[in-house]
Parts: structure tokens; C-alpha cells; sequence
């Protein structure tokens, strides 16, 4: 039986500023809300090396306070929640930096940022449970002002998908509500899936069926802002071989099929080379009215696939072509970026991957024996073949510990 995997959600809390959509033209965001004259740093502190990047690195340059002393009145008090440990807000603040601000920086301009960044990340230490809805929150943006990492004392540079999840994909799609707030995406994108989206069974949904649906995740599925914001993070982040997968679960349709037990299933989800790309079994809390998802493809009477020329024959009964939708959701996102923001979509992504995987001198990808990129975080540095990049990151830091 496949293992129910825990669904995460990542919140955009507007109410905190009615009419935030017009924030552009009503909210000075290039004035500081922070007094940076007046921001005393105790060089007793063991903490003074971050305090002082922190400063150097965002409060100064983009008005933004990065807390990693977590405040009580800042956090979601009906959770039981823990702070971030200092080595780890050091890693997510030289990453962050080194993956989010440079990027954008460098493919738009610091004005941009210092105008559209929120003005306060902070970030939790543990997870963000919901024990009812069996979900977990990664991250909140409120208002436009302010985001919310969690889950930071699990942050680990060696591992670039769990950081993407976790938080780059989430930093991404916060940084991208905040821009939809300012300027509102397409209306025409919104359409594209209208009938599609469900609130409410968004989470029961497996990442290959919303895919085949033109969505690039499940959460994409709950609402047309949410799939604006997924559409753009999961691109930028996603490295090539997983967007692949991710197309190539698109250009197939998917039904949910009863079934009377797990050797059923087996049997019925028959259809291509690999169960585990094939279907999708769910267990009955009851142990009875079991179900799967299965790819749809052409079948006999009694149920057994039927071959034509020894192919399997995949229809699509639904007419949705989630492989066309979601390449006409990239093009409204690309489009909505360049006008808007001259930024080029694509030279974001590239740039966040060179900067996440090792590439040769002409820029192309280096692969490991198993076909698989290779974290260039972990890789030595360019700068200093002594080092690790991440390491050399870390210096950003250390380097004030002089001053103590």
C-alpha cells in the first residue's frame, strides 16, 4: 500500500490589509519602516556575526527584518510551536539571500525588491501541523508585509529538493502573491481551469492526478490565486528531470475506480510498465470501499487492457490536456512577469538552478553516474576549491566575528 503522504498548504492571509491590491499606488513601500540609524548590535552577543549580516544584507539594502528570535505575537498561538536554532536561521538567511534576493536582483533590480519584498520574514523552527485538515502549513504571507518560514531546524543544504519544498518554492510563491496583490495576474488565467478547482479535497489529491488535471501540484488545485503562485514557484524551483516527470504525468487523464482490496487493485491498475506509475491506491478507513486511480487508457469488457499493435491506447474522456494547460498557465505567467516587472521568467529559473546544481564551463548541467544533478551547495566552491559553496556562504557570517 503506498504511504498517505502528509499535504502542505501555504496560506496568503489578506485580510490583514483591505484593498491590498492597490498597495502600489497607496503604500510608500520604499520608505522605511525600520529605523536603520538606530539599530544597536551587542558585540557580546554570540549571535552578533548574523545580527550584523542581517543588517548589512537586508534591513540596509531592502528594508527588510529578518527575525529569527521568534516573537510570541508574531506566531500562530493556537500552535505548539519552537524557535529556529542560530545555526540553521544562519543557513536559511545566507541561502535565502544567495537564492531569492540575489536572483531577483539580479534579473530585475534592488529598487524592485526594496518596493515589493515583504518587510519582515520571520521564521519558526518546527512545523506548522493541521491536525484537522491533515495538512501542513510551509509558509504565510500577510498582507504583503510580512512571511513566515517554518520548519527551519530541518533546513539541510545537502538536501535541494526537501529546501525547495520547504522553502525556496515556498519563499517564491509567497514573494508571488505579494506580487499578484500589487499587480493582479490575467483574468484569462483564471478561466483556464475554473470548473477544476475544489477548495475542500484539494489535499486527497496525488501530485500525477492533478498534473494530468493541468495542475502543477495539488495545492494549485484549491484556487486560482494558489495555482497563479504554484504555477510560478514550482517552475523556477523544480529542477529539469522533475519537471519532466511532472509533464509526463500531465499528458495523462486519471479516474478513481472502486476496487475490493489491495490484490484488486493490482490487478486493475494494470495499463503500463510500473505500478507505481500507474495507480494510486486508497485505503477505506472502514477497510472496505477501496479505491485507486488509474491512468485511463482503452479497456475490454472485462476490464484488462486493450492493446492495439501491442500499445496501450491512453484516452482522454475529460478533454483536458494537462500538459496544454499547464504550459499556457507558464505563458500568462511569463508574459504577466516581463510587462509588468521586466523580469524574464525563464532567466530566473535558469539562474536558480545554476545556482542549486553544478554545471560545466558553457553553462550545462553536470549529471552523477546515477543520471541525477549534483547539489552544487555541497559541491567546492569556485571561489575557494577548499570550501564548499555553502560554506563559503557561511564566511557572509562569520566574517563579523572579527569585529567582536
Amino acid at each position: 500500500m503506498m504511504k498517505k503522504r502528509l499535504n502542505i498548504l501555504l496560506l496568503a492571509t489578506l485580510a490583514l490589509m483591505v484593498g491590498f491590491t492597490s498597495c502600489g499606488n497607496d503604500d510608500d513601500f520604499t520608505a522605511s519602516i525600520f529605523d536603520i540609524n538606530d539599530y544597536p548590535l551587542d558585540r557580546t552577543q554570540y549571535s552578533f556575526p548574523l545580527d550584523t549580516f542581517l543588517k548589512v544584507n537586508y534591513l540596509v539594502p531592502y528594508n527588510v527584518s529578518f527575525i529569527y528570535r521568534m516573537e510570541d505575537v508574531g506566531s500562530d498561538m493556537d500552535k505548539n510551536l519552537t524557535p529556529a536554532a542560530y545555526d540553521k536561521s544562519l543557513d536559511l538567511a545566507v541561502l535565502s539571500k544567495y537564492l531569492w534576493y540575489d536572483v531577483y536582483e539580479k534579473y530585475g533590480t534592488a529598487e524592485f525588491l526594496k518596493k515589493n519584498s515583504p518587510r519582515i520574514i520571520h521564521v519558526i523552527g518546527s512545523k506548522s501541523y493541521n491536525p484537522s485538515q491533515g495538512t501542513e502549513t510551509l509558509g504565510v504571507a500577510e498582507g504583503g508585509l510580512k512571511i513566515t518560514l517554518y520548519n527551519v531546524n530541518r533546513l539541510n543544504p545537502a538536501d535541494i529538493d526537501y529546501m525547495n519544498e520547504y522553502f525556496f518554492k515556498t519563499m517564491h510563491h509567497e514573494f508571488g502573491h505579494i506580487l499578484d496583490q500589487t499587480i493582479l495576474r490575467p483574468t484569462a488565467f483564471n478561466l483556464l481551469s475554473n470548473s477544476s478547482y475544489d477548495a475542500s479535497t484539494w489535499s486527497d489529491t496525488p501530485d500525477s492526478v492533478a498534473a494530468g488535471r493541468g495542475f502543477v501540484s495539488p495545492y494549485a488545485s484549491s484556487a486560482a490565486g494558489e495555482d497563479w503562485v504554484e504555477t510560478l514557484a514550482n517552475y523556477v524551483t523544480m529542477d529539469t528531470l522533475t519537471w519532466e516527470r511532472l509533464m509526463g504525468a500531465a499528458a495523462y487523464e486519471w479516474e478513481l475506480i472502486d476496487c475490493d482490496s489491495y490484490s484488486d487493485y493490482v490487478k486493475r491498475a494494470a495499463g503500463a510498465e510500473s505500478l507505481d506509475t500507474v495507480g494510486y491506491y486508497k485505503s477505506s478507513t472502514s477497510g472496505s470501499d477501496n479505491k485507486i486511480y488509474r491512468r485511463v487508457c482503452k479497456r475490454n469488457a472485462d476490464d484488462t487492457v486493450a492493446l492495439e499493435n501491442g500499445e496501450v491506447q491512453w484516452l482522454h474522456n475529460s478533454g483536458i490536456d494537462g500538459v496544454a494547460i499547464i504550459n499556457q498557465k507558464l505563458t500568462y505567467v511569463r508574459e504577466w512577469l516581463k510587462t509588468n516587472w521586466n523580469i524574464n521568467l525563464d532567466d530566473l529559473r535558469r539562474e536558480v538552478q545554476k545556482r542549486q546544481f553544478v554545471t560545466n564551463s558553457d553553462g550545462s548541467f553536470v549529471y552523477d553516474k546515477n543520471g541525477l544533478l549534483i547539489n552544487k551547495l555541497t559541491a567546492p566552491s569556485d571561489s575557494d576549491p577548499s570550501k564548499t559553496l555553502i560554506e563559503v556562504l557561511r564566511d557572509g557570517v562569520n566574517q563579523y566575528k572579527s569585529l567582536q
